[in-house]
């Protein structure tokens, strides 16, 4: 059971099933800022058919259709205050990633749009059944990706079904937000207000990231180095808005107990790695990969924490497709943590680092915290 107030808008016991891990939390839908114009003329080598790639783009359209500035939203006397509360949270934060992060913000989370679903869009996962090995895909501008994203859960799980049928493990995930990478003005959503303070705070930072850095095909680097900065900047956000340091004890509760959940889940996916690659039967392997899974749910249920919920986390569908997941967005801390200590922690001089690679540096993937 939690510790935390009730009602508390920063790690609550009613957001505990919103802030989750960050490997679950935020990502790039595919290429859907540019499938408009690449349908015709890519439709060939793009990895997924015109159909998908027309119902993506309409899903976008949708969203841009419905999208109004968050300034004229403001202006409606009868906005529900925590829906004003929050929209000003977004803006505040926003001012803080360009002022004291240097993160190009753009015209991002400057619109808000209603949709009528419970998250952004819905990421499938897919990989091998005996190998810590993607099914990836192919788009313009971002290159390959290790996941197809819907806006409808509808689609997202046959999707998910056809590719269990070819015998791999699937992961259907909820996504928080995407960023278009500045094609377009990306909107606040209103699935997004159901996030905590924290959550939404970290939302927004994890997306300027996205769109002041993008390596093309290099999906790993680029959300691992978006969750570096995400809960760093989030971090000192926090800090400057709480001279008491009573929201910030809350959350380091939180992290504390993420980042026991997050080494379980290394120890696994390193201890499946290992066994995959030896020279027993693929029936053998098949048996010790349930036992390994099998251990991971028993010592997450025996957990103490208070924060997190040991019971709903056992409870996950983990497979391969889970743990790539998992480590798709927690890769490399090690190395950003050096690069942003040689840059004496000055935000400018570790995105100018960021921003001067070509493509990640050969040691770079150390797994991260």
């Amino acid at each position: 059971m939690s510790t935390e107030r009730k009602g508390d808008s920063w790690v609550s016991s009613a957001s505990r099933r919103r802030i989750r891990p960050r490997y679950i939390r935020w990502t790039l839908l595919g290429a859907i800022p540019v499938l408009l114009l690449f349908v015709a003329g890519f439709s060939s080598c793009v990895t997924g058919s015109p159909l998908y790639l027309w119902g993506a783009a309409s899903g976008q359209v949708s969203i841009l259709c419905a999208r109004k500035p968050i300034s004229d939203v403001l202006l409606n006397p009868d906005l529900e205050p925590e829906t004003r509360r929050k929209l000003e949270l977004v803006l505040k934060v926003q001012d803080f990633a360009r002022s004291q992060l240097h993160l190009d913000t753009g015209s991002s989370y400057k619109y808000f749009s209603r949709i009528d679903r419970d998250a952004a869009a819905y990421n499938v996962v897919a990989a091998e059944s005996l190998a810590l090995k993607a099914h990836t895909y192919w788009f313009p501008i971002v290159g390959t990706v290790p996941y197809l994203g819907f806006f409808s859960r509808e689609e997202a799980s046959q999707h998910a079904d056809s590719l269990r049928q070819e015998g791999l493990d699937v992961l259907v995930q909820d996504v928080a937000g995407y960023s278009t990478l500045g094609w377009f003005d990306d909107p606040l959503l209103s699935s997004q207000l159901q996030y905590s303070d924290y959550g939404l705070v970290r939302l927004v930072i994890h997306e300027a990231v996205h769109a002041t850095v993008w390596i093309p095909g290099s999906v790993t680097f680029n959300e691992s180095l978006a969750s570096f900065v995400e809960e760093k900047g989030a971090d000192q956000y926090v800090r400057s808005q709480d001279p008491d340091g009573s929201r910030m004890r809350r959350i380091l509760k939180y992290r504390a107990e993420s980042q026991d959940y997050r080494r379980l889940l290394r120890q696994t996916a390193a201890e499946l790695e290992k066994m995959y690659q030896s020279t027993e039967s693929d029936e053998e392997k098949l048996r010790k990969k349930a036992r390994i899974i099998g251990n991971l749910r028993e010592i997450v249920r025996r957990q103490p924490w208070q924060v997190l919920s040991p019971s709903e986390l056992a409870d996950k569908d983990y497979n391969n497709a889970f743990f790539l997941s998992y480590l798709t967005y927690n890769t490399g801390n090690p190395y950003f943590e050096a690069v942003f200590g040689n840059c004496a922690q000055d935000w400018t001089c570790f995105l100018n680092r960021m921003k001067s690679l070509d493509a990640p540096p050969e040691d770079w993937s150390s797994p991260g915290e």
